[in-house]
Protein backbone atom coordinates (compact mmCIF):
# COMPACT_ATOMS: atom_id res chain seq x y z
CA UNK A 1 0.00 0.00 0.00
CA UNK A 2 1.62 3.48 -0.98
CA UNK A 3 2.99 5.71 2.06
CA UNK A 4 -0.05 7.37 4.03
CA UNK A 5 -3.20 5.61 2.18
CA UNK A 6 -6.03 3.83 3.96
CA UNK A 7 -8.51 1.61 3.68
CA UNK A 8 -11.97 3.77 3.54
CA UNK A 9 -15.38 1.69 3.14
CA UNK A 10 -18.49 3.92 2.85
CA UNK A 11 -22.32 2.58 3.58
CA UNK A 12 -25.83 4.13 4.32
CA UNK A 13 -27.37 2.36 7.17
CA UNK A 14 -30.55 3.17 9.13
CA UNK A 15 -31.41 5.56 12.29
CA UNK A 16 -31.95 2.57 14.44
CA UNK A 17 -28.88 1.03 13.48
CA UNK A 18 -26.87 4.39 14.11
CA UNK A 19 -28.21 4.62 17.72
CA UNK A 20 -27.09 0.61 18.22
CA UNK A 21 -23.43 0.91 16.87
CA UNK A 22 -23.10 3.94 19.39
CA UNK A 23 -24.43 1.78 21.83
CA UNK A 24 -22.36 -1.05 20.96
CA UNK A 25 -18.87 0.35 19.78
CA UNK A 26 -17.68 2.46 23.15
CA UNK A 27 -17.09 -1.50 24.53
CA UNK A 28 -14.61 -2.06 21.59
CA UNK A 29 -13.51 1.61 21.21
CA UNK A 30 -12.61 5.05 22.33
CA UNK A 31 -14.69 8.38 21.72
CA UNK A 32 -12.66 10.70 19.79
CA UNK A 33 -11.45 12.70 22.36
CA UNK A 34 -12.05 16.10 19.79
CA UNK A 35 -15.90 15.10 20.53
CA UNK A 36 -16.28 16.40 23.60
CA UNK A 37 -18.69 15.52 26.09
CA UNK A 38 -21.69 14.69 23.83
CA UNK A 39 -19.43 12.45 21.70
CA UNK A 40 -20.51 14.35 19.07
CA UNK A 41 -19.49 17.54 16.61
CA UNK A 42 -20.77 19.54 13.89
CA UNK A 43 -18.18 19.72 10.47
CA UNK A 44 -18.71 22.29 7.94
CA UNK A 45 -16.70 21.96 4.34
CA UNK A 46 -16.06 24.22 1.58
CA UNK A 47 -15.44 22.17 -1.40
CA UNK A 48 -13.83 23.23 -4.51
CA UNK A 49 -14.09 22.33 -8.21
CA UNK A 50 -12.75 23.28 -11.23
CA UNK A 51 -14.45 24.86 -14.44
CA UNK A 52 -15.12 21.30 -15.77
CA UNK A 53 -16.09 20.21 -12.36
CA UNK A 54 -13.39 17.06 -12.98
CA UNK A 55 -13.89 16.43 -8.94
CA UNK A 56 -17.38 15.64 -9.62
CA UNK A 57 -17.60 13.99 -12.91
CA UNK A 58 -14.49 12.28 -12.03
CA UNK A 59 -16.49 10.02 -9.09
CA UNK A 60 -19.58 10.11 -11.11
CA UNK A 61 -17.42 8.11 -14.37
CA UNK A 62 -16.09 6.23 -11.68
CA UNK A 63 -12.08 7.13 -12.45
CA UNK A 64 -9.46 5.40 -10.42
CA UNK A 65 -7.47 8.12 -8.92
CA UNK A 66 -9.00 11.40 -8.38
CA UNK A 67 -8.14 14.56 -6.11
CA UNK A 68 -10.65 17.32 -4.19
CA UNK A 69 -10.10 20.29 -2.18
CA UNK A 70 -12.10 21.55 0.76
CA UNK A 71 -11.55 23.96 4.39
CA UNK A 72 -13.04 22.59 7.23
CA UNK A 73 -14.12 23.41 10.57
CA UNK A 74 -15.54 22.32 13.63
CA UNK A 75 -19.00 23.67 15.69
CA UNK A 76 -18.11 26.81 13.68
CA UNK A 77 -15.75 27.70 15.45
CA UNK A 78 -13.23 29.36 13.54
CA UNK A 79 -10.30 28.78 15.97
CA UNK A 80 -9.46 25.89 14.25
CA UNK A 81 -9.50 25.41 10.40
CA UNK A 82 -8.15 22.69 8.06
CA UNK A 83 -7.16 22.97 4.54
CA UNK A 84 -6.93 19.53 2.95
CA UNK A 85 -6.53 17.72 -0.14
CA UNK A 86 -7.99 14.10 -0.40
CA UNK A 87 -6.32 11.77 -2.95
CA UNK A 88 -8.29 8.81 -3.50
CA UNK A 89 -6.82 5.60 -5.15
CA UNK A 90 -10.02 3.02 -5.43
CA UNK A 91 -10.97 2.49 -1.67
CA UNK A 92 -7.63 3.85 -0.59
CA UNK A 93 -7.62 7.69 0.52
CA UNK A 94 -5.07 9.63 2.04
CA UNK A 95 -5.51 13.16 3.29
CA UNK A 96 -3.15 15.86 3.66
CA UNK A 97 -4.01 18.91 5.71
CA UNK A 98 -2.57 22.24 6.54
CA UNK A 99 -3.65 24.65 9.44
CA UNK A 100 -4.76 28.11 7.84
CA UNK A 101 -5.77 30.76 9.52
CA UNK A 102 -9.13 32.77 8.93
CA UNK A 103 -7.52 35.14 7.02
CA UNK A 104 -6.11 32.55 4.98
CA UNK A 105 -9.43 30.82 4.38
CA UNK A 106 -10.96 33.89 3.29
CA UNK A 107 -8.47 34.46 1.14
CA UNK A 108 -8.99 31.48 -0.66
CA UNK A 109 -12.62 31.47 -0.71
CA UNK A 110 -12.48 34.51 -2.31
CA UNK A 111 -10.02 33.13 -5.14
CA UNK A 112 -7.80 35.51 -4.08
CA UNK A 113 -4.40 34.41 -5.67
CA UNK A 114 -1.67 36.78 -3.31
CA UNK A 115 0.45 34.57 -1.11
CA UNK A 116 -1.20 33.62 1.89
CA UNK A 117 1.64 35.14 4.35
CA UNK A 118 1.56 32.68 7.06
CA UNK A 119 2.00 29.90 4.94
CA UNK A 120 3.83 30.75 1.38
CA UNK A 121 4.49 27.00 0.66
CA UNK A 122 2.30 23.76 0.57
CA UNK A 123 -1.41 23.27 -0.19
CA UNK A 124 -2.28 26.72 -0.07
CA UNK A 125 0.28 27.76 -2.93
CA UNK A 126 -0.86 24.30 -4.08
CA UNK A 127 -4.74 25.80 -4.23
CA UNK A 128 -3.69 29.02 -5.57
CA UNK A 129 -2.50 27.71 -8.22
CA UNK A 130 -5.39 25.71 -9.46
CA UNK A 131 -7.53 28.59 -8.76
CA UNK A 132 -5.56 30.36 -10.93
CA UNK A 133 -6.32 27.77 -13.59
CA UNK A 134 -10.27 28.12 -12.66
CA UNK A 135 -10.98 26.32 -9.86
CA UNK A 136 -14.09 27.56 -7.62
CA UNK A 137 -15.26 27.00 -4.19
CA UNK A 138 -18.42 24.96 -5.51
CA UNK A 139 -20.85 23.85 -2.39
CA UNK A 140 -21.19 23.92 1.41
CA UNK A 141 -21.84 20.65 3.40
CA UNK A 142 -22.90 20.56 6.95
CA UNK A 143 -23.35 17.36 9.36
CA UNK A 144 -22.97 16.08 12.77
CA UNK A 145 -20.46 12.96 13.29
CA UNK A 146 -20.17 10.75 16.08
CA UNK A 147 -16.44 9.01 15.62
CA UNK A 148 -15.13 5.98 17.65
CA UNK A 149 -11.04 5.53 17.36
CA UNK A 150 -8.99 2.69 18.26
CA UNK A 151 -5.26 1.68 18.30
CA UNK A 152 -5.58 -1.52 16.02
CA UNK A 153 -4.90 -1.54 12.40
CA UNK A 154 -5.64 2.58 13.54
CA UNK A 155 -9.43 2.25 13.09
CA UNK A 156 -11.79 5.01 13.07
CA UNK A 157 -15.54 4.47 12.55
CA UNK A 158 -17.60 7.61 12.38
CA UNK A 159 -21.36 7.73 11.98
CA UNK A 160 -22.27 10.77 9.92
CA UNK A 161 -26.04 12.57 10.26
CA UNK A 162 -28.13 15.48 9.87
CA UNK A 163 -26.19 15.68 6.07
CA UNK A 164 -27.40 19.19 4.45
CA UNK A 165 -26.26 21.71 2.18
CA UNK A 166 -27.21 24.87 0.19
CA UNK A 167 -26.32 26.57 -3.04
CA UNK A 168 -22.56 27.97 -2.17
CA UNK A 169 -22.63 32.03 -1.84
CA UNK A 170 -19.62 32.70 -0.12
CA UNK A 171 -20.58 32.35 3.58
CA UNK A 172 -18.02 30.08 4.95
CA UNK A 173 -17.93 31.46 8.12
CA UNK A 174 -22.32 32.38 8.26
CA UNK A 175 -23.56 31.62 11.52
CA UNK A 176 -26.07 28.15 10.82
CA UNK A 177 -29.18 28.75 9.20
CA UNK A 178 -32.12 27.11 6.69
CA UNK A 179 -30.30 24.38 4.53
CA UNK A 180 -31.22 21.85 2.61
CA UNK A 181 -31.58 17.98 3.87
CA UNK A 182 -29.26 15.80 1.99
CA UNK A 183 -30.71 12.31 2.72
CA UNK A 184 -33.92 10.88 3.93
CA UNK A 185 -34.79 11.67 7.92
CA UNK A 186 -33.69 7.94 8.76
CA UNK A 187 -30.63 7.74 6.79
CA UNK A 188 -27.30 7.05 8.30
CA UNK A 189 -23.88 7.81 6.78
CA UNK A 190 -21.45 5.34 8.19
CA UNK A 191 -17.81 5.28 7.32
CA UNK A 192 -14.96 2.81 8.28
CA UNK A 193 -11.41 3.50 7.97
CA UNK A 194 -8.20 1.80 8.88
CA UNK A 195 -4.79 1.42 7.60
CA UNK A 196 -3.18 -2.53 6.57
CA UNK A 197 -6.46 -4.16 8.53
CA UNK A 198 -9.58 -3.87 10.31
CA UNK A 199 -9.56 -5.92 13.61
CA UNK A 200 -11.36 -9.13 13.35
CA UNK A 201 -13.99 -7.95 16.40
CA UNK A 202 -14.78 -4.78 14.52
CA UNK A 203 -15.86 -6.71 11.87
CA UNK A 204 -18.12 -9.04 14.07
CA UNK A 205 -19.15 -5.68 15.60
CA UNK A 206 -20.43 -4.50 12.19
CA UNK A 207 -21.50 -7.91 10.77
CA UNK A 208 -24.89 -7.68 11.33
CA UNK A 209 -25.53 -3.97 10.70
CA UNK A 210 -27.83 -3.71 7.80
CA UNK A 211 -26.03 -1.54 5.49
CA UNK A 212 -25.75 -0.32 1.69
CA UNK A 213 -22.48 0.12 -0.20
CA UNK A 214 -22.54 4.11 -0.69
CA UNK A 215 -20.77 4.69 -3.87
CA UNK A 216 -20.57 8.17 -4.38
CA UNK A 217 -19.43 11.48 -1.94
CA UNK A 218 -20.73 13.96 0.21
CA UNK A 219 -19.88 16.52 -1.90
CA UNK A 220 -21.63 14.67 -4.55
CA UNK A 221 -24.63 13.94 -2.88
CA UNK A 222 -25.11 17.99 -1.99
CA UNK A 223 -24.28 18.96 -5.39
CA UNK A 224 -26.38 16.64 -7.16
CA UNK A 225 -28.97 18.60 -5.31
CA UNK A 226 -27.87 22.22 -6.41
Amino acid sequence: MQKGFRHEYKFLISQASAQLLKSRLPGFMRRDPHAGPTGQYTIRSLYFDDQDFSAYTDKMSGVRDRVKYRIRYYNYDDRVIKLEKKEKHENLTRKIAQTVTRADALALEQCLRSGCPDHPKGLTEELRVQISCGMRPRVLVDYDRTPFVCNAGNTRITLDENIRTHPYNGELFASPHAMIPVLEDNQVVLEVKFDDFLPGYLSEVLEDIPKVNLAISKYVLCLNLI
